[in-house]
């Protein structure tokens, strides 16, 4: 082999390993950022879920005072009823 063919094959592999870190480096950012994503993604749906089940217990509880006889008479009230002795 002569040297020019040496010198030829070394540059080749050079760039071949050169480019290949290259992808592998933009590979590992894309990767990255999608992670940064999906994480942030995740908090959101956490904290929305965390939101609409307090809202659910409050609406709960709010509905547990309305079938109460208490509940019921305030809202009687509220709507204009008076009931006599």
């Amino acid at each position: 082999m002569t040297e020019e063919k040496r010198n030829r094959l070394i540059a080749a592999v050079t760039v071949n390993v050169i480019l290949l870190i290259a992808i592998l480096a933009v590979v590992c950012i894309f990767q990255i950022v999608e992670m940064v994503k999906y994480n942030n993604l995740k908090l959101d749906i956490q904290e929305r879920a965390s939101y609409l089940y307090d809202e659910t217990n409050k609406l709960n509880d709010a509905l547990e005072y309305y079938k109460s006889d208490e509940g019921l008479l305030d809202k009687a009230y509220e709507f204009g009823f008076v009931f006599g002795k």
